[in-house]
């Protein structure tokens, strides 16, 4: 394949949001597509939150506070797709529209490529240095409807934002731009369930 590489700013998720890499990873995108967007702003009145950093269901809001500040009582954990599709849309009907954030998961390594041809960087869930996912030894809870969340340890959401015939080009809110072999890459983001977003043009599909 031709190497495709996208200029997503690199915006770093400390020291303000140290457990906001889902939220930062969304304020790349959206400085990428030419909105005046700020991490801390989309953390504080966009993302859905909960009160409770354990016990909540990820899909459909973050558990705690990303600040992890002297003001709350509780950390800041995670979330996944969901609550970073309804930041992201949020934002946008207030800024003038134009995009609409998709909920990617499920796409594999040929739409992932595909995304990035066509300029569109995709938010994603991995882990902390693409290592294996570490599951919570103590298990995990209950969700309403009899689901049952496993927690997990070392999530990490980054921009996918380049790719050549052997590696991904991540921009990853915690450190610098990096490279991962695209076999590695695939592997944690198939752990963690194939858990993507992307922000895509209103007359468009994705």
């Amino acid at each position: 394949m031709k190497p495709v590489l996208l200029p997503v700013p690199q915006i770093l998720q400390n020291p303000e949001l140290p457990n906001g890499c889902e939220i930062t990873s969304c304020c790349e995108v959206l400085r990428y597509l030419g909105f005046p967007a700020d991490k801390c702003d989309l953390a504080d009145h966009y993302l859905p939150r909960s009160e409770r950093w354990y016990g909540a269901d990820p899909d459909t809001v973050y558990m705690g506070n990303p600040h992890l500040d002297d003001a709350s009582p509780e950390t800041g954990y995670y979330c996944f797709a969901g609550p970073v599709v309804a930041a992201a849309n949020r934002y946008l009907a207030d800024h003038g529209g134009g995009y609409r954030a998709v909920d990617l998961t499920g796409a594999e390594e040929a739409e992932l490529v595909e995304q990035l041809e066509a300029g569109r960087p995709v938010i994603f869930w991995a882990t902390l240095h693409f290592e294996d996912v570490q599951h919570d030894p103590c298990g995990g809870y209950d969700l309403p409807g009899g689901r049952r969340h496993e927690v997990l340890h070392t999530l990490h959401c980054m921009v996918l934002c380049g790719a050549d015939d052997d590696c991904f080009t991540v921009a990853d809110p915690l450190d610098f731009n990096r490279t991962v072999p695209r076999a590695q890459f695939m592997k944690i983001y198939r752990q963690l369930g194939r858990r993507a977003v992307v922000l895509v043009r209103q007359d468009r599909g994705c």
